[in-house]
């Protein structure tokens, strides 16, 4: 129960936040991921009643747009399904669910995997009790997709909700719930239905026992709906054994056999986030949370379902609709290299004013010829300068040398002796400094195939690189070629094969993919007595450097292998580095490039996508003076309310909630979908009937990405804003 003083706190806490989050005051940089949420964000939900296969009790929470109901003609709209944590579904799920009718314009809805009358172990239970009760749902796959299932057939039968628009979402033991239905239900007509979940994303799950895509087994058929898995780089309960093991099943499932090869027909996509423990996004979870990662993992899901309801990215289908680049040739010289001739592009945004100074976006290319760099890395520093807004510039590498040597003699050179293709990259990150116009503390180094590999040996050049270099990305950058080259360089304690990254078992390291092991990750290093030499032999610790810039990798599943991403990730977090790992399905070597056979709109829309949140991200960054710290993300102004304490997450299942609420009662509405069912304390014998979902409605699928309009005026003067917030308080006080 909460006492008097603490609702009257809470009161002001969600007015302040509700009048901070109105569009007129509220500030962030536009393609940067703002805050997901917080502890102190309202919910707007209804408790609704219904049944599973057996006849189960279960209770959900239904979150819809504000405006649904004033407009009687609004279209079916897309649906969200959110499984929760070994908490139940509490607080954090119903947060979610209001974000995403909030500010989405989606139907949320908290799905119930426990049962109403289910009596939870206490929230300062020991884990022999409250793993025990987790593992009745988390050891029987048949019970956890019953009660899963349960709710998408609830979700799809509103009449608020275009059925061929559902998708769901899992945190912690839901998001193993997510791998458990892609097992079982994955195939289009195994639920009983003809529409598949339209993508299903699931956040920080347990793979902790490496068999399978969760704990469980193998798909039973084909996986017919598109999926996302969004992890913790520290997390030991995703460790190798496991994620490569989830790659394959993925494949398999996914993918169909054409007699000449087998291809994915259905896209699946994985990312890691670096030094990032289990339960990140959970906002109660006190010293897992990761504001940052939040953000930016909701921001991938946010995509990702965007791309499966038909409202997604665009990106472009060949090299005759590409942009037209818009560049102008320079010549520079590596005066490391006795000032030998360079040829690269440089493309300016349209209408950069005189005097303006902006960042700049250095591009390795992946082909060149003897006019300088590809079309294609011209073509992307022209998409830099007009969809980013900052200077783009193509580097060269060997375009000088092509007239004695070919191109892929002189790419396995490079490949073979990265200090030479270390001083061309550092020829052109000194060269833009001098240029006019750009701000030489903010400069970024992306590569291509080729140039990929490139941008990560200077990455892994730990010291080397320059302070001013705030982001490296490698897209499709033949990691082959960098793992093995870097394979004599992992940490004494940390075999190549990652057979020290996480453990694949709950019993594994805790201290895994940390970065702060200790004397145990000294480098096994050579001596290096000449220039024209193996430079990734002889780098340093980059956790002894006080610059650690944000590194990309972008990864297709058919282009490089799961083992030499291992690899290199191994070595990535030996160096204490900060990196963001994607791989994406049915994507081989050069998928962003329009004119190559191997072309991906989808790999190529989202790989853009995240590499341009993360240049406005470290762009705009506020810096620690150490530089160790990872950028701050955009925030949404709203007051954070103190955390509710709930006790560390132990493994498998997420954190178990406290009985207090951080919010108050949810905000009154009206409401066209089903009657709220009345909540049931458990010492009740309920004699109610499920509430009836309407069937056989005709709904117009929607067409348009939903929009919620402000219901305040965006003209708010700052005076008025005072106004309020001076009322609130003075209302707060009267109240304490």
């Amino acid at each position: 129960q909460k006492s008097t003083s603490t609702m009257k706190y809470l009161t002001i806490s969600t007015i302040l936040t509700t009048i901070l989050q109105s569009p007129s005051i509220t500030t962030a940089a536009a393609s940067s991921p703002p805050v997901a949420g917080g502890p102190a964000i309202p919910t707007d939900v209804t408790p609704q009643n219904y049944t599973d296969a057996e006849g189960v009790l279960l209770q959900g929470f239904l979150s819809l747009p504000p405006d649904i109901n004033s407009n009687s003609d609004t279209a079916p709209l897309p649906a969200v399904i959110i499984l929760h944590d070994s908490s139940g579904p509490d607080t954090y799920e119903q947060q979610r669910a209001t974000l995403l009718a909030h500010s989405y314009g989606y139907v949320g809805f908290v799905a119930d995997i426990f049962g109403l009358l289910t009596v939870k172990p206490a929230a300062d239970a020991p884990w022999s009790e409250s793993g025990a009760f987790v593992s009745q749902f988390t050891n029987n796959a048949t019970l956890f997709t019953q009660r899963i299932q349960a709710a998408v057939d609830y979700v799809r039968a509103l009449d608020e909700v275009d059925e061929t628009k559902v998708g769901m979402i899992g945190y912690c033991l839901g998001g193993t719930g997510i791998v458990h239905y892609l097992n079982m239900y994955g195939e289009v007509g195994s639920d009983g239905s003809d529409v598949p979940l339209a993508g299903v994303v699931a956040f920080h799950p347990s793979l902790s026992n490496g068999v399978g895509p969760g704990p469980f087994g193998s798909p039973s058929g084909k996986i017919d709906i598109p999926s996302l898995f969004l992890t913790g780089g520290a997390d030991f309960l995703t460790g190798p054994q496991a994620m490569a093991k989830l790659e394959e099943d993925m494949k398999i499932g996914s993918s169909d056999d054409t007699g000449t090869e087998i291809i994915s027909s259905t896209p699946w996509e994985t990312v890691r986030y670096a030094k990032i423990v289990h339960a990140f996004s959970n906002w109660f979870n006190e010293g897992g949370y990761d504001e940052r990662v939040d953000a930016r993992s909701w921001h991938s899901m946010t995509t990702f379902l965007e791309e499966e309801f038909g409202f997604g990215l665009s990106d472009y289908s060949s090299s005759l609709d590409s942009p037209e680049e818009q560049v102008e040739k320079v010549n520079y010289t590596d005066s490391m290299d006795g000032d030998h001739l360079l040829t690269g592009y440089v493309s300016l945004p349209e209408g950069m004013a005189e005097g303006e100074v902006l960042p700049v976006v250095i591009i390795l290319p992946h082909a060149m010829d003897m006019d300088g760099p590809d079309r294609y890395e011209q073509q992307r520093a022209t998409q830099v300068a007009s969809d980013v807004g900052y200077i783009g510039f193509v580097a060269d590498i060997y375009s000088h040398d092509l007239k004695d040597t070919p191109a892929l003699e002189l790419e396995e050179l490079y490949h073979s002796n990265t200090t030479k293709y270390l001083s061309r990259i550092r020829a052109a990150v000194d060269h833009v400094k001098t240029m006019e116009g750009v701000d030489g503390d903010k400069i970024a180094v992306i590569g291509f195939g080729f140039g990929g590999s490139g941008a990560l040996y200077y990455a892994l050049s730990g010291d080397e690189v320059d302070g001013a270099v705030k982001a490296i990305a490698s897209i499709h950058g033949e990691l082959g070629h960098v793992a093995n080259s870097t394979a004599d360089m992992t940490a004494a304690a940390a075999p190549s094969d990652g057979s020290n990254w996480g453990s694949g078992t709950t019993g594994g390291d805790s201290d895994w993919g940390s970065g702060t092991t200790g004397s145990d990750s000294d480098w096994v290093t050579e001596d290096v007595s000449s220039t024209w030499n193996n430079e990734t032999t002889a780098r340093r610790r980059m956790s002894d450097s006080t610059h650690q810039p944000q590194i990309i990798i972008q990864s297709g599943a058919d282009g490089d292998a799961m083992e030499d991403v291992i690899k290199l990730e191994q070595t990535l977090i030996d160096m204490g580095a900060n990196y963001e790992l994607t791989r994406f399905s049915d994507t081989k070597d050069n998928f962003t490039i329009w004119s190559d056979g191997n072309y991906n709109p989808r790999a190529s829309a989202r790989s853009f996508d995240q590499l341009g949140t993360v240049l406005n991200e470290v762009f705009t960054a506020t810096a620690s003076d150490d530089g160790t710290n990872s950028p701050e993300v955009a925030s949404t102004g709203a007051p954070v309310a103190a955390p509710i304490t709930k006790s560390t997450e132990s493994p498998i299942a997420a954190t178990v909630e406290s009985t207090e609420s951080p919010v108050v009662a949810p905000i009154t509405k009206a409401t066209t979908s089903p009657v709220a069912a009345p909540v049931i304390s458990i010492e009740e014998t309920p004699t109610i009937a499920p509430t009836e979902s309407p069937v056989g409605s005709t709904k117009a699928p929607a067409t348009e990405k939903p929009t919620i309009e402000s219901t305040a005026s965006s003209s708010v003067a700052t005076s008025s804003v005072a106004g309020l917030v001076f009322a609130t308080l003075t209302m707060g006080l009267l109240l304490l």
